[in-house]
């Protein structure tokens, strides 16, 4: 029975996958309907997360911004399944690159790049673009404590060209796939979730809050010399978006972790102010303050 379930769900996720798309965004409204209107999917921490990051905005404001999340965070559910059947390495019309020449350049080049991003627009379709470019993507995730969810989550995201590695293992894989010279590839990080408190290591303004951000993508483009890049979404309907490239770090200047992650921080914050819905509002963000938790002297 452990295993018929696991395998019924994935079939079932498999001909989802397939239905027309008038079709798919029809069920993201049925979707909404339950996630939003009746379960009220965490609703205070999306209202409250508004509003202490855009103070001077009336709450009628704050309430339209949190109905627009819940509308393209039952997309995304759709959209997920949606890329369980799109095919790798081809350009795809559902996430256009606008710069793609610059992906093109670095590939070229024969350089091993970092790509960082935050859980802004659809992040899982970060890689189609990447993968067009000609990169092979390590595509760092953090396993989850249910073994099936950490299942269908690696179906749903293993594709040809896709290397996933565990947060702890990153190092370790990155050290070996310089050592083997093989084809470029592009270590894909999400990096603005909350670190744990023991890895707060820097603090920067965001979002009208102090605000803890990891600082690996940065250690790891300094030590491995790698040019860091931060990626944009824009959206333009139901499964359709369009990225863009923007450099953050060379690879050799003499910058800083702060200065380097305080770039990123940056750039995602000015993305949330275009389109504020398309950030991950039912994140838990703040759960640490500067005060509760300064930095070591």
């Amino acid at each position: 029975m452990n295993r018929i379930i696991p395998g019924l769900i994935w079939l079932i996720l498999l001909i989802l996958s397939w239905l027309p798309g008038f079709i798919m965004r029809f069920l993201s409204y049925l979707v909404h309907a339950v996630v939003f209107l009746f379960l009220r999917y965490r609703s205070e921490v999306v209202i409250t997360n508004l509003r202490h990051s855009f103070p001077d905005l009336p709450q009628q404001e704050l309430n339209k911004i949190a109905s627009k999340f819940y509308q393209h965070f039952s997309e995304l559910f759709l959209e997920m399944i949606l890329i369980i059947r799109l095919k790798p390495k081809i350009k795809s019309r559902r996430m256009q690159l606008t710069n793609q020449e610059v992906l093109s350049r670095a590939f070229e080049n024969r350089q091993n790049i970092i790509i960082i991003t935050g859980h802004y627009g659809n992040w899982e379709w970060n890689v189609l673009p990447i993968l067009a470019s000609g990169y092979r993507i390590l595509g760092v995730y953090k396993p989850q404590s249910s073994k099936f969810a950490d299942q269908l989550m690696k179906n749903i995201r293993q594709k040809p060209g896709i290397v996933l590695v565990p947060m702890k293992d990153t190092l370790r894989v990155i050290k070996r796939e310089i050592q083997e010279n093989s084809s470029p590839f592009a270590l894909l990080l999400i990096a603005d979730q909350i670190p744990a408190e023991v890895d707060i290591r820097f603090w920067t303004p965001f979002l009208n809050q102090e605000t803890a951000f990891f600082t690996g993508g940065a250690k790891l483009a300094k030590r491995f010399k790698l040019p860091l890049f931060y990626l944009d979404q824009v959206k333009h309907g139901f499964a359709r978006y369009e990225a863009g490239i923007t450099p953050v770090y060379d690879g050799s200047a003499s910058l800083s972790d702060g200065e380097i992650t305080g770039e990123f921080a940056r750039l995602l914050e000015v993305s949330i102010r275009k389109e504020p819905y398309l950030w991950l509002w039912s994140h838990r963000r703040w759960k640490y303050t500067k005060q509760e938790l300064p930095l070591p002297l």
